[in-house]
């Protein structure tokens, strides 16, 4: 326990001492920043807004009202109004075009609008520059996914039962189009296709060429200086599929922009927190240099589930993003981004039976080598990404066994490997602008979120109390509070036994979307824990 409070003690001290810097250039000019998320999610809004409640930014979001609520699309047109209104006087607009555009990511798939109307609505991206000529625009978008399977309530009723045959059909094609099918791939994807009727397969692709058409028009308005920088999100893609497709037509109509103004990366709901992190950076006029570390093995190399190419170009695509640099030597890094990937490269899903504990010595490398960068003083932003969907439970015990809980400065393990690595990025390097406290509250939340719901908690809860019941999952309806009460009871639970070195004072558990994939969870800490002297 010595070791813990002396190690965080100087952490404290370092970031206090980086914050009382950055904090004198931004307080000489308050930073205003207008922020409409991918939809009304936690992870886009309400933990997004959590962060920057600790930043010295003002961080101003639309009402409530105006964003969407589940499938329901958000106003775009009074999004569109809110913007103009209070752009006049703001230095940053951040802005998902999936939600100014068709009303939230959701809505993106699922919309009927007509091409004259998704025009009108890329159109106002010019006005905000005409209002305001010296404010920066930063706009996100993604590629419309292509799901594995289509058990998602997130698309269209057809996809449910045609969306796992969908998905195959277009993968083959893409792999026709880059490398070739074999004989026998040709006749599975002709077979496919005869099961699929065509005013379905006509019906999902003609909306997909809407949206491509929208991202064409959007890398257009960087190209004439309307929006400052772009980020292109590849949501739920794959090596081969129809959004992979897409993806390098866009990439192409890109090519002659530099990275200072556009960039494509695998991810989505991360890309918000992203673009945040690089105002703060672009404002404060750093560009911060970030060490990462890989796990042994495939390590850089990794494919991850959801992803459509080797992670270490996702993870410079996503350094770039927030305006930091990477760096090959970690003694001249502001923060050590360590990448936790499986051995063989192969990642799975988080609520698999395989989850386990089993003190792979390649996951205690990975520990043992974290613990040497705190031990030097570095700050250490963790992405768990050895599994979708929740964190790696093997990891975590190497964590927990060597007392590194309290002392890394950020955590992420959630849903893609995109989404956690942009996570632990921008918590971690916004942290200098942290108190040791709302640093430590942050970094408990994703660990009772990531680790202790969703790799733990979320499969007991689905193969217990859902089960049982014969509960939807995906939409609990009248059984919301028996079920949310006994997550947060299982999640206490989880917290008294795994979290022991912090102290929570509270913790509340509720689900936003009516469904058991993600949470809503506010934590309350007592006081840091290397004020804690329980040992």
């Amino acid at each position: 326990m010595k070791k813990i409070i002396i190690t965080t003690f100087c952490l404290s001290m370092v970031i206090a001492a980086i914050t009382l810097v950055v904090m004198a250039i931004l307080a000489d000019n308050k930073v205003k920043v207008l922020y409409v998320p991918l939809d009304e999610r936690p992870v886009n809004l309400s933990t997004v807004t959590e962060i920057f409640n600790n930043v010295p930014v003002e961080l101003l979001t639309p009402p409530s009202q105006y964003l969407p609520v589940q499938a329901q699309p958000g106003s775009t047109e009074k999004l569109w109004q809110w913007v103009f209104d209070n752009c006049h006087n703001a230095d940053y607009v951040v802005l998902s075009a999936d939600t100014m555009i068709y009303g939230g990511l959701t809505a993106s798939r699922l919309h009927h609008l007509e091409r004259d109307q998704l025009a009108e609505r890329v159109d106002n991206f010019k006005r905000i520059k005409e209002i305001n000529p010296e404010i920066e625009v930063y706009v996100f978008s993604t590629v419309m996914r292509t799901p594995r399977i289509g058990g998602s309530t997130a698309e269209l009723g057809y996809y449910r039962i045609f969306g796992s045959k969908i998905f195959r059909v277009t993968a083959l094609q893409d792999q026709k189009n880059q490398t070739g099918l074999s004989l026998l791939q040709e006749k599975e994807k002709e077979r496919l296709l005869k099961l699929i009727p065509d005013i379905i397969m006509e019906d999902w692709l003609q909306r997909r060429e809407k949206n491509l058409a929208v991202n064409a028009k959007l890398i257009n308005l960087v190209d004439i200086d309307v929006i400052d920088f772009f980020i292109l999100g590849r949501d739920d893609t794959a090596v081969y599929s129809q959004s992979s497709q897409e993806w390098r037509v866009l990439q192409e109509l890109a090519v002659d922009l530099p990275v200072s103004r556009f960039i494509s990366l695998a991810g989505a709901d991360e890309v918000g927190l992203l673009l945040l992190t690089r105002a703060v950076n672009h404002q404060s006029r750093e560009i911060p240099a970030v060490y990462v570390r890989f796990a042994p093995g495939v390590g850089k190399n990794t494919i991850p589930l959801y992803e459509d190419q080797a992670v270490w170009k996702n993870i410079r695509n996503h350094i770039y993003a927030t305006r930091c640099r990477w760096v090959n030597n970690a003694a001249k890094a502001d923060l050590i981004l360590a990448i936790n990937t499986p051995l063989d490269g192969v990642t799975g899903e988080a609520g698999k039976p395989d989850n386990l504990v089993k003190n792979d010595p390649a996951v205690n490398a990975l520990a043992k080598a974290i613990d040497q960068d705190i031990e030097s003083g570095l700050l250490v932003a963790v992405a768990d990404i050895s599994f979708a969907n929740g964190a790696d439970n093997d990891f975590m015990a190497a964590l927990h066994y060597h007392k590194l809980l309290s002392t890394i400065t950020a955590y992420a393990g959630w849903n893609t490997a995109g989404n956690s690595i942009g996570y632990a990025l921008g918590q971690g390097v916004l942290s200098r602008y942290m108190s040791a406290l709302e640093v430590e509250q942050i970094l408990v939340g994703r660990l009772l979120d990531d680790w202790g719901y969703q790799a733990n908690v979320r499969r007991e809860i689905n193969r217990g109390i859902i089960q049982d019941l014969t509960i939807n999952r995906n939409n609990l309806g009248q059984y919301v509070d028996l079920v949310q009460h006994q997550t947060q009871k299982k999640i206490r639970y989880f917290a008294e036994n795994k979290l022991t070195c912090f102290d929570i004072k509270e913790l509340k558990v509720t689900f936003p979307w009516q469904r058991t994939f993600d949470i809503d969870l506010e934590v309350k800490m007592q006081c840091i824990a290397s004020l804690q002297a329980k040992e």
